[in-house]
């Protein structure tokens, strides 16, 4: 079990760390824009709206969320794979149709992990996004009846505020009070969510205090 989660750290550091916003504006670009040189110098889903536009930084967010999704209900299944007695704290769903949801501690370290990667990534020297998408992928899969229910609302405040920092606030901690309102979620899966949330938050306080000015971008190509 210790070798598992050695995996979970090194797994999910790793999957973090592949920039997706800072290949997707190489690419977009030609090569010719680093994102941390750009907008406000984020390499993150938000940034990469700023740069090129709305249909790049949507595919950039989904897999962001997507990483934060995959690695935690992989490791959730592995741990119990290796160790079938475990059965890991309820999410909301019914474990016969969902067993991988069942959080489990090597789950949780691999979604630590890989939203450590995103926010510092060893193949851009330690200068990632913040972590956001990945922290609501990792939320998602720690509570998913919750996240589900609140992704459309989440969804038309995004559309009426046109503000990130107003809409992932809202649906990370809407899900939580859901989750163990509606669904009885153990506090151990909200107490794991509410510190992703607060690391995002450190995170973004920090990037803003520190923000340098960044020269504007125009893509290569839509």
């Amino acid at each position: 079990m210790l070798g598992l989660f050695g995996a979970a750290a090194l797994c999910g550091y790793l999957l973090g760390s592949i920039p997706t916003a800072y290949l997707a504006v190489r690419w977009v670009t030609r090569g010719a824009v680093d994102i941390r040189q750009a907008g406000d110098g984020n390499a993150g889903a938000n940034n990469v709206n700023r740069v090129c536009g709305r249909r790049w930084a949507i595919l950039v967010g989904a897999v962001d969320i997507a990483k934060g999704v995959a690695v935690v209900l992989a490791f959730n299944l592995l741990s119990r794979l290796v160790n079938p007695a475990l059965a890991g704290i309820p999410s909301g769903l019914p474990d016969s149709l969902a067993p991988a949801f069942a959080l489990t501690p090597v789950g949780m370290l691999a979604g630590a992990a890989t939203m450590a990667g995103q926010i510092w990534p060893i193949w851009l020297k330690f200068h990632g996004g913040r972590g956001a998408a990945t922290a609501l992928g990792i939320t998602g899969a720690a509570l998913p009846a919750a996240v589900l229910i609140m992704a459309l609302p989440c969804i038309a405040v995004l559309v009426l505020t046109r503000s990130t920092i107003i809409a992932l606030p809202f649906i990370y901690l809407t899900s939580m009070v859901l989750a163990r309102a509606v669904f009885d979620v153990g506090w151990g899966a909200i107490g794991y969510c509410l510190g992703i949330f607060i690391a995002v938050g450190a995170v973004h306080f920090w990037a803003v205090r520190s923000r340098r000015p960044v020269g504007r971008a125009t893509p290569g190509r839509g």
